[in-house]
């Protein structure tokens, strides 16, 4: 971690700064009133790439959810940057228990493409998929990194979504193809790289997308 803070400064600067907006903006929504929307996974649900916390693909969506249902849609942000598939299963997912959720999102596997073994990978899938409630949406991996794993992932997030009765969002087919980058820091997208994410989201949900 620390040789990689000392070559990417600004995208940890932003890990920091935006775990601390989401703790602010997460306080505020747990004492307004209206539709939640539980989101759970890793930097990219943090925002990390962006210009602002907001701007990611969780703002960008969490913007036409209010546009199209013409209610106060608030969202809940349980994310946390570094973490992996059974990080969100063992970590976050317990605090779903107490939460009168609307919608939930687990969008997570960047941290996995590079550090967790296929095997292992596929059977953290199933425990986090198994302690999602029924309609939550989990999505495919991105492109641009480790092609052959992803896509054999990819495969398996849709049999056990689907035994799991969860919505499946393709970030696959919506980051390409051809990929086309959209990097901040070569890991994280930027924001116009989240637009696409929201938009496979939005599909995911029956909503119309934003491109």
């Amino acid at each position: 971690m620390a040789v990689l803070r000392r070559f990417l400064p600004k995208t940890y600067d932003q890990m920091d700064q935006y775990a601390s907006d989401w703790d602010a903006a997460n306080s505020r929504a747990a004492v307004q009133s209206g539709p939640l929307w539980v989101v759970l996974g890793d930097s990219a649900a943090q925002g990390v790439g962006c210009p602002s916390y907001d701007s990611g693909y969780v703002g960008q969506v969490l913007e036409m959810l209010r546009a199209t249902s013409g209610r106060p849609w608030r969202v809940l942000n349980l994310s946390k940057s570094g973490a992996r598939t059974r990080d969100v299963a063992r970590e976050q997912c317990p605090h779903l228990h107490d939460l009168p959720a609307d919608l939930v999102t687990a969008l997570v596997g960047g941290n996995d493409i590079v550090w967790t073994p296929l095997d292992q990978w596929r059977k953290d899938l199933e425990l986090l998929y198994s302690r999602l409630p029924a309609d939550s949406v989990v999505g495919t991996t991105a492109r641009g990194l480790r092609k052959a794993k992803c896509v054999q992932v990819n495969e398996h997030v849709y049999e056990v979504a689907n035994y799991r009765d969860l919505k499946v969002a393709d970030l696959w087919n919506h980051t390409g193809p051809p990929y086309q980058g959209l990097f901040f820091d070569g890991f994280h997208p930027n924001e116009r790289g989240y637009a696409k994410w929201a938009d496979a989201l939005l599909e995911a949900m029956g909503l119309p997308v934003t491109s």
